[in-house]
């Protein structure tokens, strides 16, 4: 299965959308609709109250993000030339690690900010390019903004955001005013809606501090700490292979490349943000993840091993 993933072409790229189905098909039977978050920012409200009574629906809509979110992983990876092996094991990854757990098979807020993160992530390798700078930096900040009001730990990534423009190009005031614009344009567009139909909710819900989060990591219980550990089995691959992902590379695809580990560093502290205990938010995970530990799979030529731990990963679903 994997190796049908090596090809790079358009009927390939498709392909990954009946792959998201068939990996996702016990949302279907055991899924309950859109999964109330208090993380979950005011879009997302929308969302799933749009989505509350139509359960199939939901789950059609969100593998659909899901798949659309695959694919733009492998275009980040393909077009800025990340790997030199141009492959979509790094879409299949993602797929496979928003999957993978019962609790990761529901309609969350998480799937759709990953989405427009993803947006935002080309956007700021896009801006390595001299033309068009300005642009480019107000609409990263503006999907970025729209992450937040989906899910609003991502928060978080508003200043890796803005240093990475820094360590890409020359990085203006006008270029930072243009990105302020962008990120908050989303927020006064929502506030002008709630005001106007004079809703009650508050669209700056959500955007406090956790302090209980070292707690609910000690009181995790045996059964919930596989998924800790297979993240930080995860991690110490992508981190043992930085150097073989950098080397012999242009210095702005090695700034690209170390821009995903500070993404995914910057995942752990959005983890501070949440005021829910739920294994669905290791999926905070999985977008810079899947992107490097694609790359570092795409360098691999073991194909029985890639293919056995596609099967025991698939086999091996726990329930949260």
């Amino acid at each position: 299965m994997i190796q049908f993933f090596r090809q790079n072409n358009f009927f390939t790229a498709l392909m990954l959308i009946p792959y998201t189905f068939i990996i996702r098909i016990a949302a279907f039977f055991i899924s309950e609709g859109p999964e109330p978050m208090n993380s979950g920012g005011i879009l997302y409200s929308v969302f799933a109250n749009a989505f509350e009574e139509q359960t199939v629906l939901s789950i059609i809509v969100i593998n659909l993000v899901i798949a659309f979110t695959a694919i733009l992983v492998n275009r980040v990876v393909i077009v800025h030339r990340l790997s030199r092996i141009q492959s979509l094991i790094p879409g299949l990854i993602y797929v496979i690690l928003v999957s993978w757990m019962e609790s990761f098979l529901s309609f969350t807020a998480i799937h759709v900010a990953n989405f427009f993160m993803m947006l935002g992530i080309l956007s700021i390798f896009k801006f390595s390019k001299k033309t068009t700078s300005g642009i480019v930096v107000f609409d990263c900040l503006f999907y970025f903004g729209i992450a937040t009001l989906f899910f609003t730990p991502y928060i978080v990534y508003l200043p890796i955001c803005l240093l990475s423009f820094v360590s890409l190009n020359r990085f203006k005031f006008r270029d930072l005013i243009n990105g302020l614009v962008g990120f908050l344009l989303p927020f006064f567009v929502v506030w002008g809606f709630v005001y106007y139909f004079k809703g009650e909710i508050s669209i700056l819900s959500g955007y406090n501090i956790n302090t209980e989060f070292l707690n609910w990591v000690t009181q995790l219980r045996y059964l919930n700490l596989i998924p800790l550990g297979i993240y930080l089995l995860i991690y110490l691959i992508i981190f043992i292979n930085y150097r073989g992902l950098v080397r012999k590379k242009e210095l702005t695809v090695q700034k690209k490349v170390n821009i995903l580990y500070y993404l995914l560093t910057f995942s752990l502290v959005s983890f501070f943000f949440i005021n829910e205990k739920s294994l669905q938010y290791f999926i905070i995970l999985a977008l810079p993840s899947a992107i490097l530990l694609g790359m570092v799979a795409e360098r691999n030529k073991s194909t029985v091993m890639e293919e056995f731990f596609h099967f025991v990963t698939l086999v091996s679903r726990s329930k949260s």
